[in-house]
């Protein structure tokens, strides 16, 4: 078989066929049973107004819901650059643990405290700069922690 008459089968597959059966009998018998189901569920009354409410009361619960936690998120970030630098001014400090497990730890920390603080020079109104080195300081003193229970 050569590919002039694949293309000749191809050709005659693109004519019409008509159906085995009549299907438009079996679809108006369908449609005709869901009605008659419908009607029949109709006729017992449903308890819509009921759930709608509590829909309605669970729907405006959960915005209002939503609404407090975004306000609440809102007001805990407004802190600005002078006020990270002020307030971790005594930890900018270099520290080296005794503890040798620590030391690594804290060689890290206080490099990536560094990188922070420069791109806060480059951009200080950024408030992603300003959580990742509020999360810097806290991970640090988290690490001073460990060093004051270890001994």
């Amino acid at each position: 078989m050569n590919e002039f008459e694949w293309l000749r089968q191809m050709r005659e597959l693109n004519q019409p066929v008509a159906p085995r059966s009549d299907l438009w009998s079996r679809i108006e018998a369908a449609l005709d049973d869901t009605a008659s189901q419908d009607v029949a569920v109709s006729a017992r009354p449903a308890p819509t107004r009921h759930v709608s409410r509590w829909a309605m009361a669970a729907s405006i619960a959960a915005v209002v819901v939503l609404a407090c936690g975004v306000v609440w998120r809102m007001h805990a970030i407004p802190q600005s650059a002078t006020q990270v630098a002020t307030t971790m001014h005594a930890e900018n400090l270099p520290w080296k643990p005794s503890d040798p497990r620590l030391a690594g730890a804290a060689l890290e920390l206080d490099a990536a405290r560094m990188e922070l603080q420069q791109a806060i020079q480059q951009a200080p109104d950024s408030p992603a700069l300003q959580r990742l080195l509020q999360r810097t300081h806290a991970q640090q003193n988290h690490l001073r922690e460990l060093e004051k229970q270890a001994g």
